[in-house]
Formats: structure tokens, C-alpha cells, sequence
């Protein structure tokens, strides 16, 4: 049974799909190539004396200061200095160019632009040279955490910031690209009129050649995943109310401890579920197909995550039987 198209409440703008779409072929860095930049990472970051050990996911290379992962996967790197802030005694932090926004009544911390600028240009001297920053890269940002200290009653003693984080985003072919294997971060922590990175996450995998792939009409594509995505089905049979609040047309990248040789098209789908009588209500958010399998396989593209949903939901029709 699926989901009826006019049975959903749709809140959000609806995107605009085109007849086809370029579906990249994805280009895994050899673990060989990536443990050089791994061990230039571990210099720059000062980790000291790193051993290597082989694991099923990648490479691991760790001592008294922290560790770098290498994700065999997808060439992907998470880097970790234990020793920051290590002698601090809360998580707060001061920052320089460090400024007080208020929107909606809501208080937050924040850089400035001369300091987010900064703290960018730093991110990007150390990850550039490694090759830690895709070509693809569309935005970048600086973040700081929001911290408040609460006594034993919950009120509230202080609030400030955080750490900071540098977020690099990706676009392709004019569409932005999500999920966990589409974004390069570092984590840093104030030092001096300099910041010291304590993390680094990049995911990212190169493109390679494209295939194009043709796409269905909104209300169909939408029949590939959303329309029958088995949970949201039983909510409906069971009358509760479906709101979708944000519906976007994106590449999907999947985690770095996952295989992906194809950047494929996906619906991002965010909404809420409510149950009229008890008034109970929960949000969802999670990426659909946009293409049906019949689609990839006219192009000569196959995967195992072309014809089971992105986010291993599987339709009703596929679901075993029991009993």
C-alpha cells in the first residue's frame, strides 16, 4: 500500500525536477596515496609518535596525543588531538572578534567577519596541501558552539562560547550535496591570537566521469521512496497527520564507512508526524531516491544503493513476511 499524494500536507516549496540529471562516478583515494597526507596531518597537528594498525574499515594511526583514521571506503580522515583542552576547566571559551547576536529573542554567540574570516584562512592553510579540500567546495562558515553553565536548580550562571567549527560544504552541478560522506569540518579551540585545531573530518570523493540519468515527474519521483516509505505508510493508515516541511532536490553522499562509486540524486525530506486525539508529535528527516532503479539501469549504472532506499528503508512490498 502507498502513501496518496494529496493525504500529505505539504508545507514546503516543491523543486522543480529536471528531465535528467548527471550522475557522477565517484574515485576513491587509494589508502597508499592517503597515508602520506595522514602522516603530514599528524605533524601539523604536533600528535608526536604515531603506530599504525590495519583494521576491516581502514587505517588507524594513534599515540599518547591523539589518532587519525583513514576510511578504506571512501579515503575519508578523522583526525583527533586528545590534548586539547585539556587543561581547561569548563567548555567555555573566549575568542577574539567574539560578538553577542540576537534573533527572535534568542541570544547567541558569534566571530565577527574579520574573525571568521581568520579562523577560515587557518582551516584552509592546513587542509589545502594535504589535499583534505575538495575542488567542489561552494561554502564555508565558522561556528562556535553555545555553552551555558546551570547550577544545581537549572539556572542559568553564564552562557558564552564554545569551540569553534570551520564548515565546508559541496556543490555539483549546481545542486548541493548532502549527507555524512559531502562535507569537510575542523574543530578548534582559541590559542593565543591563533587557533588550535583538535579535530578534522573530511569526506569527500573525487569525481570522475558523469552518465546522464532521466528523472520522472515530481509526483512520480516522489512514488520511488517518499510515497511508500514503510513507516511514514503505517502512520498514514493509522490516520495520523503528515506534514512534509522541507522537500529538496540534492546529490546524496552516503558515510564514509560505506562503498559509493556513483553521486546520485536524492529527495531530502524533513516533516512531522501528530496524532490528533493525544496531541503526540514527532519530527523526521530522511533522503529518498529520486530516480527509480528502471532509470540507472537504462544509463548502465548499478549499485546495491540504486535500488534499496538511501537510508535502508525498504518499500512495503519488499518487507518479509512473518508467520
Amino acid at each position: 500500500m502507498a502513501i496518496k499524494l494529496d493525504s500529505l500536507e505539504i508545507k514546503a516549496r516543491l523543486p522543480k525536477l529536471p528531465p535528467s540529471v548527471p550522475v557522477h562516478a565517484l574515485l576513491v583515494p587509494p589508502m597508499e596515496e592517503r597515508r602520506a597526507s595522514i602522516a603530514r596531518l599528524g605533524e601539523r597537528m604536533r600528535l608526536g609518535t604515531l603506530r599504525s594498525v590495519e583494521l576491516d574499515h581502514g587505517i588507524v594511526m594513534a599515540g599518547e596525543r591523539g589518532d587519525i583514521t583513514g576510511f578504506h571506503a571512501s579515503g575519508a580522515v578523522w583526525a583527533r588531538d586528545a590534548t586539547v583542552g585539556k587543561g581547561a576547566t569548563d567548555e567555555l571559551r573566549k575568542w577574539e572578534g567574539q560578538t553577542t547576536e540576537s534573533t527572535d529573542g534568542v541570544r547567541r554567540v558569534a566571530l565577527n567577519a574579520d574573525a571568521s574570516r581568520k579562523l577560515i584562512a587557518q582551516a584552509k592553510e592546513l587542509l589545502q596541501p594535504l589535499g583534505l579540500l575538495g575542488k567542489e567546495v561552494a561554502s564555508e562558515a565558522a561556528q562556535l558552539d553555545q555553552v551555558a553553565q546551570l547550577d544545581a536548580k537549572g539556572k542559568q550562571l553564564a552562557q558564552g562560547a564554545g569551540q569553534a567549527t570551520v564548515k565546508f560544504q559541496y556543490v555539483v552541478a549546481g545542486m548541493p550535496v548532502r549527507g555524512a560522506g559531502a562535507k569537510t569540518l575542523a574543530f578548534a579551540d582559541p590559542d593565543g591570537g591563533q587557533a588550535r585545531f583538535g579535530g578534522i573530518f573530511h569526506a569527500w570523493r573525487p569525481l570522475g566521469k558523469d552518465t546522464a540519468v532521466k528523472l520522472p515527474v515530481l509526483e512520480e519521483a516522489l512514488g520511488v521512496g517518499l510515497l511508500t516509505d514503510p513507516e511514514l505508510d503505517r502512520y498514514s493508515a493509522a490516520g495520523h497527520k503528515i506534514q512534509i516541511t522541507r522537500l529538496e532536490f540534492v546529490y546524496l553522499a552516503l558515510p564514509a564507512f560505506l562503498r559509493q562509486i556513483h553521486l546520485f540524486p536524492a529527495l531530502q525530506v524533513e516533516g512531522i508526524v501528530s496524532e490528533g486525539k493525544l496531541g503526540i508529535s514527532f519530527h523526521f528527516g530522511r533522503f529518498h531516491h529520486a530516480a527509480p532503479p528502471q532509470a540507472y539501469a537504462a544509463a548502465k549504472l548499478y549499485g546495491p544503493y540504486l535500488t534499496v532506499n538511501p537510508d535502508g528503508i525498504s518499500p512495503p512490498a519488499a518487507r518479509p513476511v512473518v508467520g
